[in-house]
C-alpha cells in the first residue's frame, strides 16, 4: 500500500495500517509541526516527510512536494484536517478559521483520486458536516473511541471503504491504564474538566485536549477527598491506544499537545481491517 497521510502529526495512521495487517510500500507524511515529525521519525524511519500540506500536488504519476518530487502511484490518502475551528471548544469560525485547510485536503484527494480514503474530524455543526460529505461524497460514520479505549471521543469518519460497522466494546475503563493509583481506599473517578460546568464522576476520560491537564484545564483524575492529579503522558498514550512511551523524546507539554490532537489509533485499524485484499 502506498500511502499519502495529509496533516499527519504522529503518525498515527502508521501504525493503524500495522495494526490492521497492511503492508506499507511508501508512506508519504505532510506535517509542519517539528515536534510530531520528529515523533515519527523515530518510530518509523522510513517514513518520507513531504512539509506543508498547501505545497503538495500531484499530477501525471508524481507527487509534488516542499521537499522534492516522487514518481508514485498512491493508494491511500488520509488525515484529520484541523477541527480547532469546527469544535464546540474552538472559536467556532468553521471554515473560516484554521478547519478551512480541509479545501487543501480534498484538492489532493481528487488530484490523486486514489483507491481509498479517510478523513477524520470533530463532530461539528450539521452545515459543516454537510459541506464536508458534499466536498468528499461520502456521508461519515460516527465512532466514539469508548468503544475500544478508556476515552470518551466521538469523531466523524469519511470514508469510501465499505462495509464498516461499530467496533465491539471492550469494556476498557479508566483504572485499567492508570500506571498508578494516588489514593489511600479505592477511588470513584471524577474526571476533571473546567470547560464543563462541573466535575462528573465517570468510568471512561474525558476526551483529551492538547494541555493534557490542570487544576484550571484538560484532564485529571480525584477522588471524593479532594485527592488530584494530571494524567500522565502514558496514561494519555494508553487512550489513544497508542503503545507506551511511543510519543517519549520530547518535552512533556509537546507530547500532550500531539495525543491529544493524535487518533485514536484502534478505532482507524478498524476502519482499515475492512479494506478488501
Amino acid at each position: 500500500m502506498k500511502v499519502l497521510s495529509l496533516f499527519d502529526g504522529m503518525s498515527a495512521g502508521r501504525i493503524a495500517l500495522e495494526r490492521a495487517g497492511i503492508e506499507v510500500e511508501e508512506y508519504y507524511a505532510s506535517e509542519i509541526d517539528k515536534y510530531a515529525s520528529t515523533i515519527s521519525k523515530k518510530n518509523w524511519p522510513d517514513i518520507i516527510p513531504i512539509g506543508d500540506v498547501t505545497q503538495v500536488s500531484y499530477k501525471d504519476g508524481v507527487l509534488h512536494t516542499q521537499f522534492g518530487s516522487y514518481e508514485t502511484d498512491i493508494d491511500m490518502v488520509i488525515g484529520g484536517s484541523p477541527c480547532q475551528s469546527f469544535s464546540v471548544a474552538g472559536n467556532q469560525e468553521g471554515f473560516e478559521g484554521k478547519s478551512g485547510l480541509f479545501y487543501e485536503w480534498v484538492r489532493i484527494l481528487r488530484e490523486v483520486n486514489p483507491k481509498y480514503f479517510l478523513l477524520e474530524n470533530v463532530c461539528m455543526k450539521k452545515e459543516w458536516e454537510n459541506e464536508i460529505t458534499q466536498e468528499v461524497g461520502v456521508a461519515p460514520i460516527m465512532i466514539n473511541s469508548a468503544l475500544v479505549s478508556a476515552q470518551n471521543r466521538k469523531r466523524l469518519y469519511w470514508t469510501n471503504i465499505e462495509g464498516i460497522t461499530q467496533p465491539q466494546d471492550r469494556g476498557i475503563l479508566l483504572r485499567d491504564i492508570l500506571e498508578n493509583f494516588i489514593f489511600d481506599k479505592e477511588p470513584y473517578y471524577i474526571v476533571f474538566n473546567s470547560n464543563r460546568p462541573k466535575n462528573y464522576k465517570s468510568d471512561k476520560s474525558m476526551c483529551l485536549v492538547t494541555s493534557g491537564g490542570s487544576k484550571t484545564k484538560g484532564v485529571g483524575i480525584s477522588d471524593d477527598s479532594g485527592m488530584w492529579r494530571k494524567l500522565t503522558p502514558i496514561e494519555c498514550e494508553r487512550l489513544q491506544t497508542l503503545p507506551d512511551n511511543y510519543t517519549e523524546g520530547v518535552s512533556n507539554s509537546q507530547r500532550y499537545k500531539m495525543i491529544g490532537n493524535g487518533w485514536t489509533v484502534d478505532i482507524i485499524s478498524w476502519i482499515f481491517s475492512f479494506i478488501k485484499g
